[in-house]
């Protein structure tokens, strides 16, 4: 990702310090250290190489929560890192795996549930992981995803679509009453465990009977033209 051109700067020549302005895009890495690479060949390079120790922190405590809520449903087994792709933004195309996004768990690492749209997105693509080793198929394993998101922080990730949302809401109320915020430590992921569990259960049930989840759709999309009028 090219992100425009900048010159190196000098303190003064006795000095040893120098500095170079990043894009305004970085200014969400502040402080994270860097190792300092220098590169030779044809085209020498300059590279900052981040120190990922404290983000990985972050998604090794996200991940054992979903582990802990989830674990009535099924093992998720531990995290690796060819599960997920890490890059700088968030936003960019997922392929085959989801994307965690560096600004995102320095967001959380910084803020917690003050930073609620980072903490959906990095949910969202623990939860498509967590989604497919419960045997959730393509379709509704991002629809699974998004609605995890959706309950623990109140933002959606854009994967699923409103009729999966309220669905899930109303399977993951009866099952463990109104979602409290963002789970904090093991306790609260433990109280969300069955919510997030019947919504497993309802996902199995639309994915052993597509037709009648098509159905249901089509009839919730139906009513909401009926009730708001056509767009």
């Amino acid at each position: 990702m090219f992100l425009g051109t900048r010159r190196i700067r000098s303190a003064g020549r006795n000095s040893g310090s120098i500095e170079v302005t990043l894009p305004a895009q970085l200014q969400e890495l502040e402080g994270l250290e860097c190792q300092l690479l220098v590169r030779d060949g044809p085209r020498p390079e300059i590279v900052l190489q981040p120190d990922l120790a404290l983000i990985q922190e972050v998604i090794g405590d996200t991940w054992h929560g979903l582990q802990l809520a989830l674990s009535e449903a099924g093992e998720l087994g531990d995290l690796g890192p060819a599960d997920a792709a890490l890059t700088i933004f968030p936003g960019g195309p997922w392929t085959e795996r989801p994307a965690l996004a560096l600004v995102d768990l320095l967001a959380i690492r910084r803020r917690g549930v003050g930073a609620p749209d980072a903490l959906a997105r990095v949910l969202a693509a623990l939860a498509l992981i967590a989604a497919r080793r419960l045997g959730i198929r393509p379709a509704l394993d991002s629809a699974f995803a998004d609605v995890v998101a959706y309950l623990l922080t109140g933002y959606s990730s854009g994967l699923g679509a409103d009729f999966e949302r309220g669905m899930a809401r109303q399977r993951f109320v009866a099952a463990a009453g109104e979602p409290a915020g963002p789970p904090l430590d093991s306790a609260a992921w433990r109280r969300v465990g069955p919510g997030l569990c019947a919504i497993v259960d309802q996902w199995q049930i639309w994915q052993e009977q597509p037709a009648r989840y098509q159905a249901v759709r089509d009839r919730w999309y139906r009513a909401l033209t009926l009730e708001i009028g056509p767009f």
